[in-house]
């Protein structure tokens, strides 16, 4: 479906172009504006779907981030939750303890109480025995011995008493005492408890907070998918468009070139009258940008930036413009037939900036431009090409046609 879209668009360019001749020159000027915009548009888009691979990257880098922090924090609330079982589980011990301290006390209580009622009543037949009984018991007395044992009698009795009651009330208030640090001991539990559970909320939220950034990175990582789409969809648009332009100038001037038969030249001239070196001669290298081993298919010539690069030889100017191949700016001159009987063709390439345009006819020696570094280049540079036969297949040295130093 894309490419067939693709498809009409060129062809309604081609259309376009061909319903609207105008003047040859106007025909050129116009198709020479589109292809420098089909060329910034392919760079923006190229910009964009490099940002968007990298926003991408970035997406996926987060979440597997977010995610390994989700681990650890669900790691943390599993501890959590094994030390609140485990402080849930001691309170209920205390609770049961308690319960049964509180259950001795209510037992000692009754048995006090018990006890109570009899003390009473002894002491009640005590009192009966001091106000008068004991008169009659002394009376019994026959002896100083039997008088002295009554008398310790009457003692012991008063000391168990006063024993028996004491008895009791420690009892009672050690059952107590064990209570009040049982009850101290659950209170600390529980808030040992409160602690853990106000931690594990803590964990809990951030658990979900890290689970909707995690969300968050793999929309972000979605929508920076779409965005690579719509950019790859968009370069292929304006390259199909491209390509079919640059075909249509091709025609024009192959049909203007046709029409001048004369169109020859004697030789060539070195495009630069200075340069400090050659930089790289025509061969097989390894490029300094991407790496690759590949041929390459020219000279280079390294200069100063702005320095003026001129026609090697006369002829019909065929591109001038933005190459999204890595020329950067970048002119390409037909020439025609030199005294060899070959046609040949220059590439220009890495121009700081164009000062020709596609369709005209230049001079041996007229400014087409400047030295730059655009394109795939690592420094200011003037890349040259020659073709024999007029095409970039049929590269030759440059050195077997260009005076060079």
């Amino acid at each position: 479906m894309r490419a067939a879209s693709l498809f009409l668009a060129a062809a309604c360019l081609l259309l376009s172009v061909s319903v609207y001749p105008a003047t040859a020159a106007t025909s050129m000027s116009s198709l020479q504006n589109k292809l420098d915009k089909l060329s910034q548009s392919i760079v923006q888009h190229k910009k964009e779907l490099s940002n968007a691979k990298k926003k991408e990257q970035a997406a996926k880098a987060l979440e597997s981030e977010l995610k390994e922090k989700v681990t650890v924090v669900q790691s943390q609330i599993s501890v959590l939750k094994g030390q609140i079982a485990e402080v849930q589980n001691s309170i209920g011990l205390k609770e049961q303890e308690i319960a049964v301290k509180e259950q001795q006390i209510t037992e000692k209580e009754a048995e006090i109480a018990d006890q109570w009622g009899d003390f009473k009543q002894h002491m009640a037949a005590m009192q009966e025995l001091r106000d008068g009984g004991s008169v009659a018991m002394l009376s019994a007395v026959n002896d100083l011995y039997e008088l002295l044992t009554f008398n310790e009698v009457m003692q012991d009795i008063s000391i168990k008493d006063t024993e028996i009651l004491d008895n009791m009330k420690n009892a009672k208030e050690a059952l107590e005492s064990d209570k009040l640090t049982l009850e101290s001991q659950r209170s600390e539990l529980q808030s040992k408890k409160a602690d853990l559970d106000a931690q594990n909320s803590q964990m809990r939220a951030k658990q979900n907070e890290l689970n909707s950034s995690v969300a968050a990175a793999q929309m972000s990582a979605a929508e920076a998918q779409q965005a690579q789409k719509d950019a790859q969809a968009a370069i292929e648009s304006d390259e199909m468009n491209y390509e079919a332009v640059k075909k249509q100038i091709q025609k024009m001037i192959a049909a203007a070139a046709a029409s001048k038969p004369t169109l020859s030249f004697t030789g060539f001239i070195c495009p630069l009258k200075s340069y400090s070196r050659i930089s790289s001669e025509y061969g097989w290298r390894k490029n300094p940008v991407t790496g690759v081993n590949k041929l390459h298919a020219g000279t280079d010539f390294a200069a100063p930036g702005g320095t003026p690069i001129y026609a090697a030889a006369s002829g019909y100017v065929q591109v001038a413009g933005w190459s999204s191949g890595g020329y950067g700016n970048y002119v390409i001159i037909y020439h025609g037939k030199m005294s060899d009987g070959n046609q040949y063709s220059t590439l220009y390439g890495h121009m700081r900036s164009v000062a020709t345009s596609a369709g005209k006819y230049v001079q041996q020696g007229e400014i087409i431009g400047y030295v730059g570094s655009t394109g795939n280049s690592t420094g200011n540079h003037l890349h040259l090409e020659v073709w024999k036969g007029g095409s970039k297949a049929n590269a030759v040295n440059p050195r077997g046609y260009i005076p060079m130093k």
